[in-house]
């Protein structure tokens, strides 16, 4: 790994011959403006904007003696046919870019085409931790430079109804986290002071209730099977900074985590 390179699924591409140059990233990506004009009136209506997709350009260049065998690798590793791309710099070994190659590859004439200019797009257009808050223990080969970092705000232990945990966002958007009870309750609500999530009824010491916050997903199983009609179908949204909840159910005797990756707007 180079002072200044990019590694795609795991691959730095200087150990295959290809050295990073240039890196193009938007500090924000492209506004899309939902807006609808209505005939026989004046303006149109406004719905807000949201973020469209984020390109990402990479400008590598080829080393060495063998171009044609370094092109190959390149090719291979950002086949539009291996899916999402898993792309970290080295600069910014905390961050990881979820890409994939869309457009058309350029090669610069002037360098014997050696610098090689590469297309990315991100649909997910927000970086986020290469890290999962998920508790982690020493001895599970962690090594330094792997950009893990020590969590001590995800992972409670939860013995009296009313109780109070704080999470802290350290990202700046918004994340959507994955809640992991594991033990004994009757009618749970989980509360963030904005709103409630409930689940009726009790489970053991031995099972595992899982709320899935994520908004393409919004999931709740018990043991891996759907138990969405036990809830309330309400999900949470953690805002940068710290979000309190408030825990409340009868004989409560189980571990609460709160699993995201932290999201960045650069």
């Amino acid at each position: 790994m180079e002072d200044f390179d990019v590694s795609i699924n795991g691959q730095w591409l200087s150990e295959i011959g290809a050295q990073l140059v240039s890196r193009d990233i938007p500090m924000l990506p492209e506004t899309e403006e939902n807006a609808v004009k209505l005939a026989g009136r004046d303006g149109q209506l406004n719905f807000g904007s949201t973020y469209g997709a984020r390109p990402i350009g990479l400008g590598l260049f080829v080393m060495g003696d063998d171009y044609d065998g370094v092109v190959g690798k390149l090719a291979s590793i950002i086949n539009i046919r291996r899916g999402t791309l898993v792309i970290v710099f080295s600069d910014r070994m905390d961050k990881r870019y979820m890409a994939e190659y869309r457009g058309f590859i350029s090669f610069d004439t002037s360098t014997g085409n050696r610098l090689i200019n590469v297309p990315l797009k991100m649909d997910d257009p927000f970086p986020e931790s290469r890290q999962t808050t998920e508790l982690r223990e020493y001895g599970e080969g962690l090594e330094y430079g792997q950009g893990y970092f020590y969590i001590s705000d995800s992972y409670f232990t939860i013995t009296a109804s009313g109780q109070t945990v704080t999470v802290n966002n350290d990202g700046s958007d918004v994340a959507y986290p994955l809640i992991r009870i594991t033990g004994a309750f009757t009618d749970l609500s989980l509360s963030d002071g904005d709103q409630a999530f409930t689940f009726s009824g009790s489970i053991g010491g031995n099972d595992v209730l899982e709320i899935d916050c994520n908004p393409s997903k919004c999931r709740v199983r018990l043991n891996g099977q759907n138990a969405f009609s036990r809830s309330n179908g309400v999900f949470f949204a953690l805002a940068p900074g710290e979000t309190t909840f408030t825990v409340s159910a009868t004989s409560p005797s189980f571990t609460l985590e709160i699993i995201y990756r932290y999201k960045y707007l650069f």
